[in-house]
């Protein structure tokens, strides 16, 4: 055992020692359990006619979804493996099982993990490639989740994780708990939410300016580009920090510098922004 690890080891001890004398101790070696991992990749592909359901959920990896001129879902699925030994990791990326299983419109991601002991832990993040007109259905708790070019009804959600979506017309239900929300050239009704994490939404050039659009966190700051010509209900509120629209509003409720309530154009839609540590910019 070299100087260093020794060292490290007696850090912890000395700690553990400490929070008995305050009368609780939990003691844990983050990484010595699972200091070898092990990774391969799968390759699947399966027809997916256009105006169909993709649905894909994993727990600890990242989704990235790209749309594009194609009659079929192609998945590379990055299994990893982590164990106290490269055999026993190795043994859990092979155990683990992704498949593409159809059923009547809907493609579903199937993943199949083996029993895992302590200090063991599987990862699977999804790549996939499907037609522009798809409508989407994506969960992880631990990853990132990316979505590109695609038309179509989009829910994805995250836990520990950003959530990006680009060139998406469709409407959106966009969620993560610990993460920032960025949108870019989107269009349709937009539900996009965080808990720690800013929003940056921005609509695309020819998007309908009638929609509905809520954006909510509570640690973080709202950006909107509104779309051409928009016509909202508005209600726009922060409890530490403040608020700016480039956008006329005519003011129907409240109106200081943490709360606005009024009608953006005609108010043929919705528009609810809401944050409590933050900032909040309308264009």
């Amino acid at each position: 055992m070299d100087k260093k690890h020794a060292s490290e080891i007696l850090l912890v001890w000395l700690l553990c020692l400490l929070l008995a004398s305050l009368g609780s101790c939990v003691l844990y070696v983050g990484g010595c359990g699972m200091s070898a991992e092990y990774e391969r990749e799968v390759h699947l592909s399966a027809p997916l006619p256009p105006n169909s359901q993709l649905t894909a959920e994993t727990h600890n990896g990242s989704i990235t979804v790209v749309g594009g001129d194609t009659l079929e879902c192609s998945l590379t699925a990055t299994i990893k493996g982590r164990a106290a030994t490269e055999e026993k990791a190795q043994k859990l990326a092979e155990q683990t099982k992704v498949d593409l299983l159809p059923q009547d419109n809907t493609l579903k991601v199937k993943i199949s993990r083996p029993l895992l002991s302590s200090n063991q832990s599987v990862g699977v993040s999804l790549d996939m490639r499907i037609p522009n007109q798809t409508d989407l259905d994506m969960t992880t708790h631990n990853g990132a989740v990316k979505i590109d070019s695609v038309t179509g009804q989009v829910d994805a959600k995250t836990h520990n994780g950003k959530v990006t979506a680009s060139q998406v017309c469709g409407n959106m239900k966009l969620h993560t708990h610990n993460g920032s929300v960025s949108c870019r050239q989107i269009s349709g009704d937009a539900d996009v939410s965080s808990y720690n994490g800013g929003l940056d939404v921005s609509y695309a050039e020819g998007a309908s300016g009638v929609c509905s659009i809520s954006l909510k966190t509570h640690n973080g700051g709202v950006d909107l580009t509104c779309p051409p010509e928009f016509s909202a209900k508005a209600e726009i509120s922060t409890h530490n920090g403040s608020i700016r629209t480039d956008l006329p509003i005519t003011v129907t409720g409240k109106l200081d510098k943490r709360e606005i309530t009024g009608t953006i154009g005609t108010g043929q839609g919705k528009l609810y922004i809401k944050t409590y540590n933050g900032s909040v910019h309308v264009q």
